[in-house]
């Protein structure tokens, strides 16, 4: 199930992100994208069409309207209106109809065959207006499926474009920020994850850590309002928010389920299989047009709590009955989501799921860096472990004096040999080793030794590995690859090899060399093979009888 998750994950996230390239293309989505500081509000003086018109409302306002009527308010446009102004207000989740003196100046959300869902989505509308329109009545018609959005009349401003773009930025101030900081942040993580090597480790904590950075950055993004001053994309203005809601339960799962060994998991795979769940029929719900993104947020939301809660109880459980020292830590990182997320949604729920605050944003941020720095630590120490490991798993099969395999690297190397058909085995031995010693003390000696070494290992490399198996003794596993005639090439290579090198040295440089070839009548196993390969070289050495 855990590999299954996984899979589901990366498909699901693959899955969203291209739908958001294609949707709109596909279904033809409106352009509500904005381009160009004085603005007014004109928020005040709006009679509902509900009582007759009679009572006048100041924006914003919840009005008592029936679930199947559009909510109508009208006012009159000032005489002193400057040339080239715009109305814009905000939709949160409504179609907006816009009517200057019964003429239908702007239209969004009402063409249910261009967007998915029964609502549009969250967005600023702005109505150009022209010079004839001064002291005339404009009606705004809202309707929404979603019962807290229905009835609901957000602010009126007036103001040139670039003024508007301008407000609604400043709206946000410095918080505008948070949301490209968090997502640079995810792709710098996720970049370094696959780039410093990282993903060499069973460990996919980090890239988990950078997803849900990345993620949450695109959640707070939709949220910030500012969306249609960047992208002409309309699914990733009106959806985006509801999408990273549905993938950030998983992220933060897998990401749990990496970064702290636990002895009771209980339920961890079941949570990210129902986060996969909901999030496969949330989609399907609203791709089928039987319930909008809009219209399930209830259920990821109680499905968020639901994680939460549970993993706050269970790294409490791992932090007090078996003094898990990685849960306690992620107890306390956290938390800080946990308690601002808790802020968040209360304060989501208190404003009628109408406005969204800043506590989450900081949460995140706060928990990514500090988290960031904790793994970073653990990756490093890891590292240091890992490369000890490495360095003391190399000495145990590395020769001190030549930097060659020893001994022990070659028997293992000769059992790890199940099929030696075409193998050779070659024996090579430093001649007058002893004499040398005594006649030139024994740095003479380990020249010599390594002289031998690094001639045979220059030389036969290519087909195979060289070890030093005793004080003046070498072998040379050939792989199946060679042949014999390519072995005797190679050895009369050695020899002329030898001969420059004795020409260098004070003392008398020589080796002896013999190689056999596995033969399945001949020998009973590899090792069979070396015995006749060492026979060979003493054959070799017995020239020096002669000499």
């Amino acid at each position: 199930m855990k590999k299954l998750n996984e899979i589901a994950f990366f498909v699901l996230l693959a899955f969203i992100f291209l739908s958001i390239s294609i949707i709109p293309h596909i279904m033809d989505m409106p352009n509500l994208y904005l381009l160009d500081r004085k603005v007014v509000n004109f928020s005040d003086g709006w009679a509902w069409k509900g009582d007759g018109y009679e009572k006048k409302y100041s924006l914003p306002y919840h009005f008592d309207v029936e679930n199947s009527e559009p909510l109508v308010i009208r006012n009159t446009i000032p005489d002193d209106l400057p040339d080239g102004s715009v109305f814009a207000t905000r939709s949160v989740a409504h179609s907006v109809v816009v009517k200057i003196d019964g003429e239908t100046i702007y239209e969004m959300g009402n063409d249910r065959e261009k967007y998915l869902g029964r609502d549009l989505g969250t967005f600023w509308a702005f109505i150009k207006t022209e010079p004839e329109h001064k002291g005339k009545e404009i009606e705004i018609s809202l309707f929404s499926y979603r019962t807290v959005s229905h009835g609901f009349a957000s602010e009126v401003f007036i103001g040139s474009e670039s003024a508007l773009y301008a407000h609604l930025f400043m709206q946000n101030g410095l918080w505008n920020i948070f949301s490209p900081v968090i997502i640079s942040l995810g792709l710098f993580i996720i970049f370094a994850y696959f780039v410093f090597g990282i993903y060499k480790e069973k460990n996919r904590a980090i890239l988990y850590l950078g997803f849900f950075a990345f993620i949450m950055g695109n959640w707070f993004l939709g949220e910030s309002q500012m969306l249609q001053l960047i992208t002409k994309n309309t699914y990733y203005t009106v959806r985006i928010t509801h999408l990273m809601t549905l993938l950030a339960p998983i992220t933060a799962c897998l990401f749990i389920r990496e970064i702290v060994p636990m002895k009771k998991r209980f339920l961890d795979d079941f949570l990210v299989t129902l986060a996969i769940v909901n999030a496969v029929v949330t989609l399907g719900l609203e791709y089928f047009d039987i319930l909008g993104l809009t219209d399930t947020i209830d259920m990821t939301m109680v499905l968020i709590v639901l994680i939460s809660v549970y993993y706050l109880g269970i790294l409490l459980m791992e932090t007090l009955l078996y003094k898990n020292e990685k849960a306690f830590r992620e107890l306390k990182l956290l938390s800080i989501v946990f308690v601002s997320g808790i802020v968040e949604i209360a304060v989501y729920y208190i404003n009628g799921q109408l406005v969204t605050s800043h506590f989450l944003h900081i949460g995140v941020l706060v928990y990514v860096i500090l988290m960031l720095i904790s793994q970073f630590k653990d990756y490093m120490d890891r590292k240091r472990i890992r490369e000890e490991r490495e360095y003391y798993a190399k000495m145990a099969y590395t020769d001190i004096l030549t930097g060659g395999y020893n001994r022990a690297r070659y028997m293992e190397d000769m059992e790890k040999i199940t099929e030696p058909g075409g193998v050779v085995i070659v024996q090579v031995d430093t001649d007058r080793l002893k004499y040398i010693n005594d006649s030139f003390g024994h740095s003479a000696g380990d020249l010599a030794i390594i002289d031998t070494y690094q001639i045979v290992e220059a030389n036969f490399a290519h087909v195979g590995n060289t070890y030093r198996i005793g004080g003046d003794e070498f072998a040379v596993i050939v792989k199946n690859t060679a042949t014999t005639e390519e072995v005797d090439t190679i050895i009369e290579k050695v020899k002329k090899d030898v001969e420059l090198k004795d020409k260098e040295r004070e003392y008398t440089f020589s080796i002896s060399l013999g190689f056999a070839e596995y033969e399945a009548s001949l020998d009973e196993d590899i090792y069979a093979t070396a015995v006749r390969a060492d026979h060979k070289m003493y054959e070799d050495k017995r020239r020096l009888k002669n000499v």
